[in-house]
């Protein structure tokens, strides 16, 4: 009760005070949000956070990452008239694009600001919801059974593709959507979160294929003595999967058919190659790492999890795991996309695995994940240094709004 009489539910009381920390130090309360992670007031510190970082983004002015371009989208559409509004609607439709929704954000963002702060904050917004979302289908399930290998795995989850990948909004955004809604359809069919899967390839196009591949799973069920035998082959015979890429795309035409040109020509191969050869060793292999410490995670779950009950839900997502780690493998042929999608795999498979750990009674940490601890630090650790480049120094600083008033620095000009 305060000094008018007025009563508050601790909710209220919690959400005050959270809200006045931020006020004074951002990010001190996110990490007090964490620390008390289960209460209501402090998830929605966490979500504002994330805001508060797209609001306060930093884009270097000889910058050629996927967010300059969103920039300068952004002040193009700024120039335009509002009438041209229909004619991103039209683009649906266009020999251009499928993927919508970042042009409508962009334009209607466009008749406020051609500031990419606000661009950002609201990409932020989009992001942060899915993501949260996700990690919180893990949260509360981890709630039900503490212990470390669960919450290991839960933080890696979170940090295998965090807040700062909105650098590339599209293909990452469309990331969480499609998991979020994925998640409800595999473990427990329900059929209407398809609606949210289906939305994924609105945010990038290439989305379409992991929509047809969960159709596919749904309508087919759980025929492991179809999908194993695949994943095995999928290993061997990586590249055949480039030739149904390109017979697909040509039946459909228009954009599709474009867009898996432009990553499957060879100039594109030649220059993601290019890329790559660029790279620091520890962030070529941080991908490989990961990827083949989750496929032993994932055989030594199934075969452990024979002595606990198999849950229906496990059993779905062991199933849909298996046609989608054919599909990464054979798709691994067009580099781009297959990486991409590989990350894709990387977040059902940790769901897997986390599902078997959170029902292993006991606090101490099991040598499955120690194994794992190595290529989660690093992969977390090559997250951070790729997204460091967008990361307001500022954003560490107490109050509120001081990131938008001082000189701008990222984190990468300070530690590297």
């Amino acid at each position: 009760m305060d000094s008018r009489g007025i009563y508050f539910t601790p909710n209220e009381t919690n959400s005050k005070h959270y809200l006045l920390l931020f006020i004074t130090w951002p990010f001190l309360a996110l990490i007090t949000a964490f620390m008390n992670y289960s209460d209501k007031g402090a998830k929605k510190i966490v979500f504002i956070f994330l805001i508060y970082y797209g609001l306060t983004f930093f884009i270097d002015s000889g910058s050629l990452n996927d967010s300059a371009r969103y920039s300068l989208s952004l002040k193009a559409n700024a120039a335009l008239p509002f009438r041209d509004f229909f004619k991103v609607i039209g683009g649906l439709n266009s020999d251009t694009t499928i993927d919508i929704i970042d042009p409508l954000i962009s334009f209607i963002v466009s008749r406020v600001t051609s500031r990419h702060n606000i661009l950002f904050a609201v990409y932020a917004s989009v992001f942060g919801f899915f993501y949260l979302k996700s990690f919180n289908l893990l949260y509360n399930r981890y709630r039900e059974n503490p212990g470390w290998d669960a919450l290991i795995h839960m933080i890696f989850f979170a940090g295998i593709l965090p807040i700062t990948a909105i650098n590339g909004f599209r293909m990452w955004t469309a990331v969480w959507v499609f998991f979020y809604g994925a998640y409800h359809v595999i473990l427990y069919r329900d059929i209407k979160y398809l609606l949210i899967t289906f939305f994924a390839p609105l945010v990038h196009w290439s989305f379409v294929i992991p929509n047809a591949i969960l159709l596919l799973y749904f309508f087919i069920g759980n025929r492991n003595l179809i999908y194993l035998p695949l994943a095995l082959v999928s290993f061997v015979l990586p590249r055949i999967m480039t030739q149904y890429f390109a017979l697909i795309s040509l039946k459909l035409g228009g954009s599709l058919q474009n867009r898996y040109e432009m990553y499957s020509n060879t100039e594109y191969v030649a220059g993601v190659q290019e890329s790559a050869s660029d790279l620091s060793w520890f962030m070529k292999i941080g991908g490989d790492l990961v990827f083949y410490y989750l496929l032993i995670a994932i055989i030594v779950a199934r075969l452990k999890s024979r002595n606990f009950d198999r849950d229906k839900q496990a059993e779905n997502l062991f199933s849909f795991l298996l046609i989608f780690l054919s599909f990464v493998n054979f798709g691994m042929g067009i580099p781009s996309l297959g990486i991409r999608f590989r990350l894709v795999f990387f977040v059902f498979a940790i769901l897997y695995v986390f599902l078997y750990l959170v029902k292993i009674p006991g606090t101490k940490i099991s040598i499955l994940t120690l194994i794992g601890l190595f290529p989660m630090i690093l992969h977390i650790a090559i997250a951070f240094r790729q997204g460091s480049d967008s990361i307001n120094a500022w954003l560490f600083s107490p109050f509120f709004g001081l990131p938008l008033l001082a000189p701008g620095i990222s984190v990468s000009s300070l530690l590297f």
